[in-house]
């Protein structure tokens, strides 16, 4: 048995590390993908708060950024504190390599989609209007569509790796029926 909790389910602190982190990442992904949007889908909460300045919507998008990286440290600190309970008897060797492998993915994707949002916002070429006042980045070092592009394929492969992370659980669940979700649940 591990420190994060029993052999056969993960501890209190790591399940609320993940879902919280779930949470987070799902807010932070229609955040972002409203920014451009919020003419047409929320102008009135961009009007309520922000003084009608879509742009605006960049902080808060940018201050969620921060505090999931924040967040996958700790998740980091705490996997090699706690540890992990033993593999579920129902995967085959083979969905372990794929669990292990997506696993990793996520984590790494958990670094660089922040970071590299945040290397948009502070280290390419593009302005902001955020209310009153242009936001022009502190160190224009790359193209603004260059660094967009490379954040939006941190995004893709994100959301790959989160399709065969769900898949393979609610295969477990719905067709092996071995209750694979309870353990995080």
């Amino acid at each position: 048995m591990s420190a994060n909790g029993a052999s056969t389910g993960y501890g209190t602190v790591t399940k609320v590390l993940h879902w919280t982190m779930a949470a987070a990442m799902g807010i932070q992904f229609v955040l972002g993908y409203s920014i451009d949007r919020f003419d047409d889908l929320l102008e009135w909460a961009a009007d309520l708060f922000f003084g009608g300045e879509d742009e605006w919507w960049i902080v808060p998008h940018a201050v969620l950024g921060t505090v999931i990286l924040v967040l996958a440290c700790v998740r980091v600190w705490w996997r090699r504190v706690g540890g992990l309970p033993d593999w579920a008897p129902g995967l085959s060797a083979a969905e372990r390599r794929v669990a292990t492998a997506v696993e990793r993915t996520l984590y790494v994707l958990m670094f660089a989609i922040p970071l590299t949002g945040l290397a948009l916002l502070f280290g390419t070429d593009s302005e902001w209007d955020v209310g009153p006042y242009e936001w022009p980045a502190p160190l224009p070092i790359v193209d603004d569509d260059v660094g967009l592009v490379v954040h939006l394929t941190t995004h893709i492969v994100f959301l790959l790796a989160l399709v065969a992370h769900v898949g393979l659980v609610l295969k477990h669940q719905l067709l092996d029926r071995d209750r694979l979700l309870n353990r995080m649940l």
